[in-house]
């Protein structure tokens, strides 16, 4: 009778034990950590913006063989220029803050836009071309130091910059934005 109870007991330790173990790897990280990184500046539009950004904005669309259009918006970073107080009272000030959580797979940005959005989502020509999918994309390859605009549109200037990105980073170079650009994209910017 007592080796049964004590047979018992083994199984209902070892059944135990393994169902705590599988619970505490169930609920851990894969070793993934979350990241988080900032981007703040002034953003006007082509016909209103300070001389110095015109001419940076045309130079970028020139090289494109794009016309600079009135209300084109040109994005600043207060990291990357002087502006006066006349010039920044032109402008809107916008800071976002983002988070990647790579086991859930998403960017969530807050600040002067609010939203998430899911990095299994391909972003660029024949996918997702507009919207705050190509914001995420634009306010991180900017803040990387890539030259594009701030404008939520998926255009040659921000086809070209994921490109180059892509090669650089040993990445499919594609020009469309997956889970493995965003992925090396967001771990650059952990602040």
């Amino acid at each position: 009778m007592l080796k049964k109870v004590l047979a018992l007991f083994c199984c209902l330790m070892l059944t135990c034990t393994n169902l705590a173990f599988a619970e505490q790897t169930e609920n851990t990280t894969e070793g993934n950590k979350i990241v988080h990184f900032e981007i703040s500046g002034y953003t006007f539009k082509y016909k209103d913006a300070p001389d110095s950004a015109k001419q940076h904005y045309e130079q970028l669309c020139k090289e494109f063989n794009i016309v600079p259009q009135p209300d084109d918006e040109v994005f600043v970073s207060d990291k990357k220029a002087m502006l006066s107080d006349e010039d920044m009272s032109m402008g809107t000030y916008s800071q976002n803050y983002g988070t990647y959580d790579p086991d859930r797979a998403t960017i969530k940005i807050t600040g002067s836009r609010n939203y998430t959005i899911s990095t299994r989502d391909l972003v660029g020509y024949g996918h997702i071309t507009s919207g705050n999918n190509v914001h995420c994309v634009q306010i991180m390859l900017y803040d990387i130091g890539y030259n594009v605009n701030i404008d939520s549109s998926f255009g040659p200037i921000t086809y070209d910059a994921v490109k180059k990105f892509q090669r650089a980073y040993a990445l499919t170079s594609d020009g469309v934005v997956g889970y493995n650009t965003f992925d090396r994209m967001a771990n650059l910017l952990d602040m």
